[in-house]
């Protein structure tokens, strides 16, 4: 970053306008930049197909349902995506307003979080397959070629046009931005297209870059799923043995919701969100308790080195507390004796989950109970030095691993810093 770019930052900051640039109601821009354009201006607005998930299948149109954007699956829709696409089967004449062209781009008018409200995702369709616009979106079709086609992926990216959606949205668990309120939204943005085109070069770099290492992530997990398979199938002098016998276990409680003096207090208090999000290893909550909440109901205090396991909601799901914690009723807490190593089982219940899952779903049982988890039969090494040799091995691919998701990390919050300045106008190219 140059000295000039660092000052008009810093003049920004101090809350005055660098010279060459003006002040609007949503911040600071190039003198030459149009501030007035909204996306009425720039698009005319079509509803989406309105048709549920229960109807779609595998042949058919390609159908771009809400979910899969606010997901963030796609950044843009092109021919490549059509495959991983669900599809309804309808016979179309090429002139409903719901069918996806080149240039258009769509908008979530649903989202289950303020975030997702500006969403959206350019359409590349040159050839003009058929793809479908869903249920809760909405379909922009420009009214001119004010705007540089791959330019248009990134209008909703910056925090001024985010923010324009999120003060529309309304609701309460689930939030909708009215179609003719998104008309009002304004995109600040370059007059000449050509700086409009060199932004999203350089903006369509950082994507592949992203793209790249999301695949190479990817591709590590599936080697760690060969290598597990490899290492943790049974070998001769191996033990087949009920995991009940192998450790201690039992569920965790929930201090009464309506009691505010359960709540708020020290001790890490882990819900199956927080086993779901955590990766490997697990050191805080998103709600803690105090210790009259541990007193005043079934939960219980695990040692660091817990196995946390998930028996409802997102059954098989596991984890390793590395601290002192307590937890729902719906995580047993899974403690290893002197046979066991802790991480041995967690890699044995990764690797088995799908079938442990199988088990949980037989008949009308939806989940896992204690009993059940502790006739899992565990595949044991004829050593514990054995099993410490694996887990040597498994942990060294996991750190492998996470280096990779680090560099993804940092590749998103560069390309998040950059996209700000850029669609600003700060950094000029």
């Amino acid at each position: 970053m140059t000295e000039e770019i660092k000052q008009r930052i810093e003049t920004i900051k101090a809350g005055k306008v660098p010279v060459g640039y003006k002040k609007t109601q949503f911040g600071v821009f190039p003198d030459d930049w149009v501030t007035d354009k909204t996306l009425g201006d720039i698009f005319l607005f079509y509803g989406g197909l309105g048709i549920s998930r229960e109807q779609l299948g595998s042949k058919g149109i390609a159908y771009l349902h809400y979910g899969d954007m606010h997901k963030g699956t796609f950044k843009k829709v092109a021919y490549e995506q059509y495959s991983l696409l669900p599809k309804y089967d309808i016979q179309l004449d090429g002139n409903e307003t719901f069918l996806m062209k080149d240039g258009d781009v769509v908008f979530l008018d649903a989202s289950e979080d303020l975030e997702g409200t500006s969403r959206s995702v350019l359409v590349d369709n040159p050839d003009n397959n058929f793809f479908i616009a869903g249920l809760h979106t909405t379909l922009g079709k420009s009214k001119d070629d004010f705007l540089d086609k791959w330019y248009k992926q990134y209008i909703t990216t910056t925090d001024a046009v985010k923010k324009q959606f999120q003060e529309l949205a309304v609701g309460f668990k689930v939030y909708g931005v009215n179609r003719k309120e998104i008309t009002k939204i304004i995109i600040p943005c370059p007059r000449k297209k050509d700086e409009q085109n060199r932004i999203a070069e350089i903006l369509s770099k950082w994507d592949r870059a992203i793209e790249l290492q999301e695949k190479m992530i990817e591709k590590l997990e599936l080697q760690k799923k060969a290598l597990m398979q490899k290492l943790l199938t049974p070998k001769e002098g191996w033990k087949k043995v009920k995991l009940g016998e192998l450790a201690f276990m039992q569920s965790g409680g929930t201090p009464k919701s309506t009691v505010e003096e359960y709540y708020n207090g020290n001790i890490i208090w882990v819900s199956i969100n927080d086993i779901s999000s955590c990766g490997k290893y697990l050191s805080n909550s998103e709600r803690k308790i105090t210790e009259k909440g541990l007193k005043n109901s079934s939960a219980r205090l695990f040692p660091k080195g817990t196995i946390l396991y998930a028996m409802y909601a997102s059954i098989g799901k596991c984890c390793i507390a590395t601290a002192e914690c307590s937890t729902s009723q719906a995580i047993l807490g899974i403690m290893t004796n002197e046979k066991l190593v802790s991480e041995y089982l967690y890699y044995f219940l990764l690797h088995h989950q799908e079938r442990i899952l199988a088990q949980g779903q037989k008949g009308t049982q939806s989940n896992l109970n204690k009993e059940m988890v502790q006739n899992i039969i565990v595949d044991l090494p004829e050593t514990i030095d054995k099993q410490i040799s694996l887990v040597k091995i498994l942990n060294c691919f996991d750190r492998y691993i996470d280096s990779h998701i680090e560099k993804l990390a940092t590749l998103k919050r560069q390309q998040k810093s950059i996209q700000q300045l850029l669609l600003t106008g700060i950094v000029r190219v």
